[in-house]
Order: structure tokens, then sequence, then C-alpha cells
């Protein structure tokens, strides 16, 4: 039954059914509607079905833990799952670069090499839409 409401995307409802008919599979559900992660990860017992290895996936990108989220990924062929995962594991890595650009830029000796502010500020606003890239995956 949670597992129809959950599918629907009806939240209120399945918190509801969740009061009256507490089970591992509806903590799972409504922790992810919720976007609590760590909830989420923390349900035992949960019966896992094709949407629920998607879910955990999500989460663990969402936690930042991409070895997890490909071994959720893995017991099923979504492709769409497996590009986000690689999406968020290139934007990540981009960001990465783009932070030691700003320290190495941020290092320089104003008498030899002269610290260029224009460059800093534009790699920080790089930085800045590659995080919220990875927010919004």
């Amino acid at each position: 039954m949670e597992s129809m409401i959950s599918k629907k995307g009806d939240v209120s409802t399945l918190k509801e059914f969740q009061q009256t008919f507490p089970s591992s599979n509806g903590a799972f559900d409504l922790a992810y509607h919720e976007q609590r992660w760590e909830d989420m990860m923390r349900q035992s017992g949960v019966e896992m079905t094709d949407k629920r290895y998607e879910m955990k996936a999500y989460g663990y990108l969402k936690l930042d833990k991409v070895k997890e989220a490909k071994e959720e990924a893995a017991h099923i062929q979504n492709q769409e799952l497996n590009q986000k995962i690689e999406t968020y594991e290139k934007t990540k890595n981009e960001v990465e670069e783009t932070k030691k650009q700003v320290e190495e830029e941020n290092k320089k000796d104003n008498k030899k090499d002269k610290k260029d502010e224009n460059k800093i500020e534009s790699l920080t606003d790089q930085q800045k839409k590659q995080e919220e890239a990875l927010k919004n995956l």
C-alpha cells in the first residue's frame, strides 16, 4: 500500500499512512521524499525495488558518496540514473579543479606575479555555478 502512495509522490498521505502503519519501507520512502538522506540510509529491512535502488543511489549522491551510489545503481539498469552519477562525478571534479585554480591565484606574490583579482572573481563565480549544478542534480 505505501508503495502505491509513494509512487504518487503524495507525501502527506504517505506520512499519515506511516504513522498508522509504520514500516521500514514507509520510513525509507518518506525520508526520501523529505530529503532526509541520512535517515533514509539508516532504514533496515527495506524491501528493495528498482525504484528504491534508484532512490538510494540518488540519496548517496546527495551525501557525496559516489562509490556507494554506483553500487546501488549497479542493481538496476537505469541509463538516466547512471548518467546522473556520471554528471555528478564530472561536475565534482570540475569544482575541485576550480578550487585549485583559485588557491593558486591567491598564493601569488604581489611583487613577482600580480594576483589577478578578475581571474579569481571569475573562477569563484564558476565554482559557485558548478556547486549549484551539483545541488540541482
